[in-house]
């Protein structure tokens, strides 16, 4: 029937066929694994070392002018800090009592406005310099002493990492200090 060459070469196309059958499927088809789903941020309402903080970096100018303000805030304390220069430091600080019901649900507010929502690009890691005469806005997310998240804009536009609704995250950071416009009435943002 067959010759021996013609029988090895079927049997080589075969096996090719089979190859590449094979490399589709793995290539194609999902294979099951799913990436992990994050963990919601209000998950960690009840961990003491969540942590979600706003800071609010000035225009840069002479170190005798420069302001930033920091709201860091966990499931027992908001906390916020006027720094002055370029050096942190502290001028002027708060504490707030906070629980977690509260905490769970500012968490929720902050998951609402897309606070998770962000571009990761390492080299789009520092917002230091950028929109020189405005002010910058850098949000994270701390959980054991880990950064979870990291994410800033500017009041210029433009280049950002963060794409959560700005407005709605500062309005949000801001109410959880209650007498926020006269503690940073001082500052030079």
């Amino acid at each position: 029937m067959f010759g021996s060459r013609q029988l090895q070469f079927l049997l080589a196309l075969g096996a090719a066929i089979a190859l590449i059958i094979v490399i589709l499927l793995i290539v194609f088809v999902p294979s099951g694994h799913k990436p992990p789903t994050p963990t919601p941020m209000a998950a960690y309402a009840n961990n003491p070392t969540a942590q979600v903080a706003m800071l609010i970096d000035g225009p840069t100018n002479a170190p005798s002018l420069h302001s930033q303000v920091q709201v860091y805030i966990t499931n027992s304390v908001t906390t916020i800090n006027i720094f002055r220069g370029y050096n942190d430091t502290v001028v002027n600080s708060s504490t707030f009592p906070m629980d977690e019901a509260a905490f769970h649900v500012f968490l929720r507010s902050l998951e609402s406005a897309g606070y998770n929502d962000g571009i990761t690009d390492s080299k789009l890691a520092q917002a230091s310099g950028i929109c020189p005469l405005g002010d910058r806005y850098i949000f994270t997310f701390n959980v054991n002493g880990v950064q979870k998240q990291r994410y800033w804009q500017t009041s210029c536009g433009g280049l950002h990492t963060y794409n959560g609704n700005l407005q709605l995250t500062l309005s949000l950071f801001q109410a959880q200090v209650p007498g926020y416009s006269n503690i940073i009435s001082d500052a030079n943002i």
